[in-house]
């Protein structure tokens, strides 16, 4: 599998601003800059697009994961927080905090957290990534909607 993306950069490196689309098309001259948009466009950063590529990744990894282990759930979503400083006149990525919520159909927190561990282990682009990442996890009971009886059945 190739997957690939092309982005160009016009301007300068503090008042430019690039655009990036992905091989599939879902993302097509996107806008991007280093910062937030300075004319208030909607506009994304590289920094944020890692974001997105890990909580993504993790999410289907962890679906992956949890149904090996006979793990039903409603949904999983995941919350990828980059911490991004200047470190030496260089911006570096220092941390990944991963948030992950699922909303089990039955709930085994051994089996989740187990299948959370192996998540982040497996994940090509947590494996990608030089940095601590961390994972949080909460789970979200499914409240299974009573069964209507109807009047006089009983």
């Amino acid at each position: 599998m190739i997957r690939s993306a092309t982005a160009t950069w016009t301007g300068s490196p503090a008042i430019g601003e690039g655009l990036v689309s992905t091989s599939s098309g879902v993302m097509s001259k996107a806008l991007y800059s280093f910062g937030s948009s300075l004319d208030n466009e909607p506009c994304t950063t590289p920094s944020e697009m890692l974001a997105a590529s890990i909580a993504a990744c993790m999410s289907l990894i962890l679906v992956q994961e949890m149904a090996k282990l006979q793990l039903k759930h409603e949904h999983v979503e995941t919350k990828a927080v980059l911490t991004v400083e200047e470190d030496k006149g260089r911006w570096t990525i220092m941390k990944v905090d991963l948030h992950v919520t699922a909303a089990l159909l039955e709930i085994d927190e051994e089996k989740f957290h187990r299948a959370c561990r192996t998540a982040k282990l497996v994940c090509p682009i947590s494996r990608a990534l030089k940095v601590p990442i961390s994972v949080a996890t909460t789970i979200e009971p499914v409240s299974r909607r009573a069964e209507k009886v109807p009047v006089g059945a009983r």
